[in-house]
């Protein structure tokens, strides 16, 4: 099923060769590396050590045999890929055995479902076969740690709750933030068993943490301890799939095919995000897809989670649950992309059936010898899936993994593709429209507080936020970008200019803004700012409690993930600087108050100088007026050529500028 339609090519150096023996020949001459043996264990694992930490020096290497053997198309078929990969491994020296499951793996990194790889996927797979290698070869060590991952007392952080759960790698609570209150859930994985590649672990959660889409469920944080490594995520009150018609009908919500349909595609771009990403989920099934809320079960918000999980800290692949895995993995330990629709046809014949577990369900014990015989042999019986929805499912039912459609397929099939017009066609909220201005005039200065606000906030329960955003995001790919918005915005009435204005100003310089972004600018610009408010996010960032925020405590709350774009490029200096108006170097909570709400009046400032002005700038230092000019103006803040890099607030440009002549400050002489 897996044998390459085509005969494997070697090229090296530009040219082609009969045999790998007649590379390795050329290789020799060239001076290159000879193969390490495949019995000289410590050698290969010292060479792939060295492989995986020169990752700049790894990635040119690959770079250049995958223009030799992608041609003009820019992309590997599976042949190449072998040829490719033998190739490597002669080059670098190490045994070709080593790469030996590159035709398998071929399946596994098409994320695309196109049936040829390109640079990236190339890259991926290349680096988890060698970290597979280095797991096989490495013995397990006795008290390894995760280095990398930042260390915390789980007890000084949060308070735990309810247990919600137990499994394989750990127990789930629902926990209070000790410092915030915000409610959580923290998950345990714990560190004891097969942890010889704990190293890796890094990796794992670096990737979780990336994700920023409405249907995935929010990474906040991660650290550990010497016992597990816990995972910080967003609760969600709704239940999961298993109860999600039940609870539907007690609230009296009719179950219709466009109910259950809008909730599967909600599932299907969770999966084509993922996917987008390079990650598989791996273990689908009703459980794993949460309902954000106990309150909207007219048009429920879903969250996909443990995406990624199944994937153990020793490095082999659990490969999900019992029922819901695929054929390929039964018969050769493989999962791909298309093994994720699998597990999601399964998921939704289950919803439909009221049958958890789905059709290849039977009594049954480890090895499942019985489960793995229905699901390889048993058609999917979809009769009960309504005309449109039925041959999609089946499909994405097939046996043989390479018939399935990807996700992206899915969604775009005339089905679901009707039911998401239906969902855009709906008006939007004037209320939402109106803070989508209201957060493109926020000034930098006030962004910096969006990200801390909005992380005390439970994301996936915001449902009209959620549904602009979807709106918006024409795509699905986790991010809107002018364009498409433009079109969506115009649609409803608002006039394309004012549209272009509010999205060039809210999405930056880039064109385009993340979810996370989204969120944190739309809920910062609808929150209301009251000194109780103010004064909590000020102590959150006041980390030692001196009543005063420092350069370094700025900087510190800087380092969020999504908070550089909304900064627009400024420095921590250039924050101290602009709400310090006592110019004493820290800020006071009424210094912080007074930039967050905007008393400074920066429109007038702005309306006052522009870029290219003469001015006079008041010199504390020598205590007399400069003749300056201005270098530019943004959102009420001015740059002046006798202070470069630094940016004057409008009350600094009321004590500190002035028009040349005038002998008066720009306040009082110009706009007060």
């Amino acid at each position: 099923m897996l044998a390459p339609q085509q005969p494997v090519r070697y090229m090296y150096n530009g040219q082609a060769y009969g045999s790998l023996e007649e590379v390795r020949a050329a290789m020799q001459g060239g001076g290159a590396p000879p193969a390490v043996a495949a019995t000289d264990t410590a050698a290969t694992l010292d060479l792939i050590e060295k492989i995986l930490a020169d990752h700049p020096k790894r990635d040119a290497l690959i770079d250049k045999l995958f223009t030799q053997y992608s041609g003009a198309d820019g992309q590997l078929q599976q042949n190449e890929l072998m040829g490719l990969a033998q190739v490597l491994s002669a080059q670098i020296g190490i045994d070709r055995s080593f790469f030996e499951n590159v035709q398998q793996m071929f399946y596994r990194f098409d994320f695309s479902g196109d049936e040829v790889l390109d640079i990236r996927e190339t890259k991926k797979l290349i680096k988890y076969l060698l970290k597979e290698e280095r797991r096989l070869l490495k013995p397990d060590e006795e008290g390894a740690t995760v280095s990398t991952l930042v260390r915390k007392n789980l007890q000084n952080e949060f308070e735990l709750g309810k247990k919600l759960g137990q499994g394989g790698q750990g127990a789930v609570y629902l926990a209070k933030d000790k410092h915030s209150g915000t409610a959580r859930v923290v998950k345990f994985y714990e560190k004891s068993g097969g942890n010889s590649c704990l190293d890796d672990i890094k990796d794992e959660f670096e990737l979780l943490k990336r994700m920023d889409h409405p249907n995935i469920a929010r990474i906040c944080e991660v650290f550990d301890d010497y016992s597990n490594i816990y995972v910080i995520s967003e609760p969600y009150s709704g239940g999961d799939l298993v109860t999600v018609t039940q609870k539907a009908q007690e609230n009296g919500v009719p179950l219709t095919h466009k109910w259950l349909g809008l909730i599967f595609l909600q599932v299907l771009e969770g999966i084509r995000y993922l996917h987008g990403k390079e990650t598989m989920h791996c273990d689908m099934k009703e459980p794993n897809v949460m309902i954000a809320d106990d309150k909207h079960w007219d048009a429920p918000h879903v969250v996909l989670i443990d995406f990624g999980m199944a994937k153990s800290f020793s490095g082999t692949r659990a490969g999900g649950t019992p029922g819901y895995m695929p054929p390929e993995f039964w018969q050769c330990q493989l999962w791909t992309p298309k093994g994720d629709m699998f597990a999601l046809a399964v998921t939704f014949w289950s919803i439909y059936n009221f049958k958890q577990g789905g059709p290849f369900a039977v009594p049954d014990a480890p090895p499942y010898q019985r489960i793995q015989q229905a699901t390889c042999c048993q058609p999917m019986d979809c009769s009960k899936f309504p005309p449109g929805l039925r041959e999609i499912v089946q499909q994405m039912a097939e046996k043989d993994f390479r018939k399935r459609p990807t996700a992206k397929q899915c969604v775009e099939s005339s089905y679901f593709s009707t039911l998401s017009d239906q969902e855009e066609s709906e008006p939007l909220d004037r209320g939402m429209i109106q803070n989508l201005v209201k957060a493109a005039e926020r000034t930098a200065t006030q962004n910096l507080i969006a990200m801390e606000i909005a992380d005390s906030k439970n994301l996936g329960q915001m449902k009209e936020l959620n549904r602009l955003f979807r709106q918006l995001d024409k795509d699905d790919d986790g991010t809107v970008d002018a364009t498409e918005a433009v079109e969506v915005l115009t649609q409803f009435g608002l006039p394309q200019a004012a549209c272009q204005s509010v999205l060039d100003s809210l999405v930056g310089d880039d064109g385009k803004i993340t979810y996370s972004e989204f969120m944190a600018k739309m809920i910062a610009s609808q929150e209301t700012m009251s000194a109780s408010t103010l004064s909590e996010v000020f102590q959150s960032i006041d980390k030692d409690g001196s009543g005063t925020l420092s350069r370094d405590e700025i900087e510190a709350l800087m380092s969020h993930k999504h908070l550089a774009k909304l900064l627009e490029g400024r420095s921590s200096s250039d924050l101290v600087q602009e709400m310090d108006c006592n110019g004493d170097g820290e800020i006071s909570f009424e210094e912080f108050r007074s930039a967050m709400l905007g008393n400074t009046s920066p429109s007038k400032a702005q309306a006052y100088f522009a870029v290219g002005d003469k001015a006079e700038y008041f010199s504390a230092s020598y205590g007399k007026w400069i003749p300056c000019d201005i270098t530019d103006v943004k959102k009420g803040h001015v740059q002046i050529s006798v202070k470069p890099g630094a940016w004057l607030n409008a009350q600094q440009q009321t004590s500190n500028l002035r028009t040349p002549g005038s002998g008066k400050g720009a306040g009082r002489g110009g706009y007060s």
